[in-house]
């Protein structure tokens, strides 16, 4: 009988079944992140050559703008309905399509993290990378024994999602806007809405889904550890400055 042919909820299933689908989460969690890594990357070699040959627009703030939400919206609005369609192929299409475009979204931040990296503040991108798995790492340790209470949180994301990520689009393109002490507790506060974010969806994998949604669980935790990383990362960027 195949794995998905006895799917039950988490908090109801074998623990057997459970470390099956847990580790099915991980690997794929482990590649959506490879994959976001690689096109963020190459998204960044690719802005830093097309810079030195038309600067004017690659590094128009309103280009820069437009890519960044346009990927976003891709990641956090489009591919969803494709991991949460119930179909096992379009599951899969919407996992790649998030993390490419995820990737994608990174690409202006990091070539300026990288740019910064090999000049004054070395540590910068591996601190960040530090951080956000240390907090992921934590947050699955404080759910794992038992199930956790967080629909507050779960109604809090629903409003402030879409709003934040228009703010982390628009305050890394338009920097002017959010400048000096403003921009540093704005980007805290990201960083913490971001992290109350990752405990919630960290709490709905290991112990809410299916045994049978590993690619819906491996979107939750890979989206939610990126935006995270998103934001550590400027909030970091923005105190080396000061």
């Amino acid at each position: 009988m195949a794995f998905s042919d006895v799917a039950r909820p988490l908090e109801h299933a074998s623990a057997t079944d459970r470390v099956e689908y847990l580790k099915r989460v991980l690997v794929l969690t482990a590649g959506g992140l490879a994959i976001s890594g690689a096109t963020g990357m190459i998204t960044a070699a690719l802005l830093y050559v097309g810079g030195s040959l038309a600067p004017q627009i690659v590094f128009n703030q309103l280009v820069q703008l437009v890519v960044i939400l346009g990927s976003f919206a891709i990641a956090q609005y489009v591919a969803p309905r494709l991991v949460f369609s119930g179909d096992s192929r379009r599951r899969y299409v919407g996992f790649g399509l998030a993390t490419v475009f995820q990737g994608v979204a990174m690409g202006y931040l990091l070539l300026t993290a990288v740019l910064m990296t090999l000049g004054d503040v070395p540590w910068l991108i591996g601190t960040a990378v530090g951080l956000t798995a240390a907090t992921g790492i934590g947050m699955a340790a404080y759910v794992w024994t038992s199930p956790r209470e967080f629909s507050f949180i779960g109604a809090g994301l629903a409003a402030m999602s879409i709003p934040m990520l228009i703010l982390m689009g628009v305050s890394f393109a338009f920097p002017g806007l959010f400048g000096g002490t403003l921009g540093l507790v704005l980007s805290a506060v990201f960083v913490v809405v971001s992290a109350a974010g990752l405990l919630y969806q960290v709490n709905q994998v290991v112990h809410r889904l299916r045994t049978d949604m590993h690619v819906e669980g491996a979107y939750m935790i890979t989206m939610g550890l990126l935006v995270l990383f998103w934001n550590i990362l400027v909030l970091l960027m923005r105190l080396s400055r000061r």
